[in-house]
């Protein structure tokens, strides 16, 4: 086990795993109740600039919704406000301002009093106001300075205006239907029209979970580092907050030790790092990395090390270990978490893999007539579901002959559980209008999909099930339309949604490769216009392709994620070893795996088009990064297979018995199901990248290449607010953050160069770039960090900006 070990640590060296917070599932502002509204740190963003401009924005929203104000005109029950605010952040407190401003009847309620989050900063916190542009739009105004000037001003701006405000009122749920929401807090009921929430996520402490963590002396936030002098003081945590309170108690005078579960500081940003170490050297802090919090006691606690339980003398301890989002008052209001998984998820999770099983299994096996003697629709019926009883196929070993029996069995299994669950997920999109038919993109989207999945089902009874044949082309006919098809509309909404060059050329590339080299070259210019030209029995044709129209497929699906064609003819001997080996090494060596896998790779071109809204739902964390290795091991069986198959072909191998069975098998698990049935199934549900990461033989090739590759992300450090969201739209589970907030340049082999961490940091932290050399230690950056490249091949969505914030980082902004 140790060249295992070794060889995947070297695959992922030094890699962070960071996770990622779930938020309330948004469209825009809107949440999955229809007439409830969430802004501010609720939509993943926490910056007081943001959360101000979020509570006005969603203001000129409603104002300019139709419906919205004619409920507003029609109103006359003066107990019914026209719009709720549910925390008087910047946030809340903005959205309120500019509902009074518009003339509506609108009252905030507040658990504690107003920016509450604020008054909880440490004393003296310096406040940085970005993103610089653009010019603020909300009625609260503020600039730089620190926690106090911070408030002065906010006060300031809301002083003079007649703003309802309830403090002291915790809400416990939101109830009721657009229209008719019954807000109930700890003192009342309140009824509105709207309701918006704005209740941020920073009064949600993490909990440690230990006896004796509600004792008066532990803390959740540390307000004044000067009110302790020699004490001995606990900190649990390893971020940012931890740090800095670390070393700021430290400074106060007191003797302070910090305790975190792991055995690295993986994310805290590098001038708190270096600030940590510092008192860690001069003996004012004592670092106990890779421990446990056992105990909390009166004058001491328990901790757990790796050499065993350790109880420290103890007068105060302040666990920051982060907060989380109020799940459980999103639970009580209705309101679906992203990923959140009711009967509705369950449901089209059965119907997406059924409809996948019957695709890919069905177009795999044989066509088996199995309505030859029915008559009248009970009859077509009865013989539809007494298929298996009724149909034998060939079961024969040799020559996997099993393969296109079985195929025909799953697949005609899938079918049926398709009909069944695809007619409740029907009901589902009929009772529920407004999730599935709330936008012009919501109605094209389910429309779309409706009618590729009916289509389909139609191919699969017409081509599969009523006539006798041990291959029918049609339904791969049709499932390649299909594909580009579906590549082609979601292809243009991610244009149109994120218009940057960089995405527009590559979402324009990704369709041309797939429309031609896997739609019209095979289904119509090889027939139509090659062999009209050049003559079939040519050794052009038979070496190109030599499978006919289905060699065009290896041109561009490379050796070994295309295992069907090597070995067919000298030319698909030796062409797969300079595909693979010669080409592809030096464009990924050259550009990293992405230049691949998001450039050219169909199943890249789908996970980039129809799995772009779902990115956020990609599994992160340390047992993701290690399911990320099972890639290495179907590489290495593809290897044994191609090698067992072409040994075979060419009598070099005597038992052709074992090199069919491993081929078929690799066939139907790998290429069928993992690929086929789970990449594609699970794409509404755990994002688009699940073959990619976790199964594609060719990407874990490429992961090797990656190693040797200078390609980076480069980060502005000075510019990380730790805000996770490239870590969370990264669909191939990367720890961007982990990287961004060091300054240290991102070299995660997964990464396919989708530019969606560049594009979505608030902060314009990001750029593609080059360290300039092969440094699979990713160590030149310390000597002497590469600039950072400012053109659209950076992944930037605005070169006028990034100038801007260039600028401003030069002078030292943060």
């Amino acid at each position: 086990m140790k060249f295992p070990n070794f060889y995947f640590r070297w695959l992922q060296k030094g890699n962070p795993t960071g996770t990622v917070d779930k938020y309330p599932e948004l469209s825009g502002y809107a949440a999955s109740t229809p007439g409830i509204y969430c802004v501010g740190d609720l939509t993943g963003v926490p910056l007081i600039k943001l959360a101000a401009e979020s509570g006005h924005e969603v203001v000129e929203l409603l104002h300019a919704d139709a419906a919205f104000k004619a409920a507003v005109k029609q109103n006359a029950d003066t107990a019914v406000y026209d719009l709720l605010v549910v925390g008087a952040g910047p946030a809340g407190m903005a959205a309120a301002l500019r509902a009074e401003a518009l003339g509506y009847r609108a009252a905030m309620i507040e658990s504690a009093q107003e920016f509450n989050t604020i008054l909880n900063f440490p004393k003296g916190k310096p406040i940085y106001v970005t993103p610089v542009d653009p010019p603020m739009k909300s009625d609260l105004k503020f600039g730089d300075g620190s926690k106090e000037t911070l408030l002065d001003e906010l006060h300031a701006d809301v002083e003079g205006h007649d703003l309802e405000l309830h403090k002291g009122e915790a809400v416990s749920h939101i109830d009721g239907r657009l229209g008719a929401f019954e807000v109930k807090t700890s003192k009342a009921t309140y009824k509105a029209l709207r309701v918006v929430v704005a209740i941020g996520k920073s009064g949600n402490a993490r909990q440690l979970g230990v006896p004796g963590e509600t004792l008066p002396k532990v803390f959740t936030r540390l307000i004044d580092p000067g009110e302790h002098q020699d004490r001995d003081i606990l900190v649990v945590g390893g971020g940012d907050s931890a740090i800095e309170a670390a070393v700021a108690l430290a400074d106060a005078g007191n003797r302070v030790t910090l305790s975190y579960r792991k055995s690295t500081l993986s994310r805290p940003k590098e001038h708190n790092l270096a600030a940590f170490e510092e008192r860690v050297s001069a003996g004012s802090i004592r670092s106990l990395l890779g421990s446990q919090i056992v105990e909390i006691r009166e004058a001491d606690v328990v901790i757990k090390t790796e050499v065993g339980d350790e109880t420290l003398q103890n007068d105060l301890v302040y666990a920051l270990i982060g907060s989380e989002i109020p799940v459980a008052f999103f639970k009580r209001s209705r309101i679906r978490m992203e990923g959140g998984r009711d009967a509705a998820w369950w449901v089209f999770l059965t119907t997406m893999v059924s409809f996948f099983t019957m695709l890919y299994f069905g177009k795999s096996g044989v066509a088996i007539d199995i309505f030859r003697s029915a008559s009248g629709v009970l009859s077509h019926i009865s013989a539809y579901l007494s298929a298996p009883l009724h149909v034998s196929p060939t079961w024969g070993v040799e020559g996997y002959a099993w393969y296109s029996a079985l195929n025909f069995y799953l697949g005609w299994l899938g079918s049926l559980i398709f009909i069944l669950s695809g007619s409740v997920a029907l009901v589902f999109i009929v009772r529920n209008p407004k999730r599935y038919f709330g936008s012009w993109w919501l109605r094209t989207k389910t429309t779309y999909l409706t009618v590729s999945s009916a289509l389909f089902l139609w191919v699969y009874f017409s081509k599969l099930l009523s006539q006798n044949s041990g291959w029918v082309e049609s339904p791969v006919y049709w499932y390649s339309l299909l594909y580009t098809t579906t590549i082609f509309l979601f292809g243009i909404r991610r244009m149109v949604v994120k218009p940057t060059r960089y995405i527009i050329y590559q979402t324009l590339t990704l369709m041309f490769v797939q429309a031609f080299f896997l739609f019209l070259l095979p289904f119509y210019l090889y027939e139509g216009v090659l062999t009209k030209f050049i003559n079939p029995e040519s050794a052009f044709i038979r070496e190109v392709f030599p499978h006919g129209k289905w060699s065009s497929f290896g041109l561009i699906l490379f050796w070994p994620l295309n295992i069907n064609d090597f070995g067919a003819s000298r030319f698909w001997t030796w062409f797969p070893l300079v595909q693979t080996f010669g080409i592809l090494f030096v464009i990924v060596k050259r550009w990293g795996k992405g230049v691949y896998c998001g450039w050219i790779c169909s199943c890249g071109a789908m996970a980039e088009t129809l799995g772009d809204e779902y990115r956020t739902l990609a599994p992160h964390g340390p047992k993701a990064k290690k399911l990320e290795n099972v890639g290495q091991i179907v590489l290495w069986v593809a290897v044994v297979a191609t090698a067992l198959h072409f040994a075979a072909s060419r009598g070099l191998f005597a038992s052709t018995l074992v090199a069919d069975s491993v081929w078929g098998l690799y066939k139907l698990l790998i290429d069928v199901v993992f690929a086929g049935v789970l990449g594609l199934g699970v794409y509404f549900f755990m994002g688009g990248r699940v073959w990619c990461r976790f199964g594609c033989p060719l990407a874990a090739l490429m992961h090797l290449y990656t190693r040797f590759s200078p390609y980076r992300i480069m980060a502005n450090k000075k510019r990380c607010i730790s805000c996770n969201v490239c870590t969370k739209v990264c669909h191939m589970g990367i720890d961007v953050m982990g990287y961004a907030n060091r300054g240290i340049p991102m070299n995660d082999v997964e990464c396919v160069r989708c530019s969606a961490c560049v594009v979505n940091c608030p902060m314009q932290v990001l750029t593609f770039g080059s360290v300039g050399s092969t440094d699979t230690d990713n160590r030149l950056y310390k000597e002497d960090y590469p600039p950072l490249v400012r053109n659209w091949a950076a992944g930037l969505p605005d070169a006028d900006l990034q100038e801007r914030l260039a600028d401003e980082a030069s002078k030292g902004g943060t």
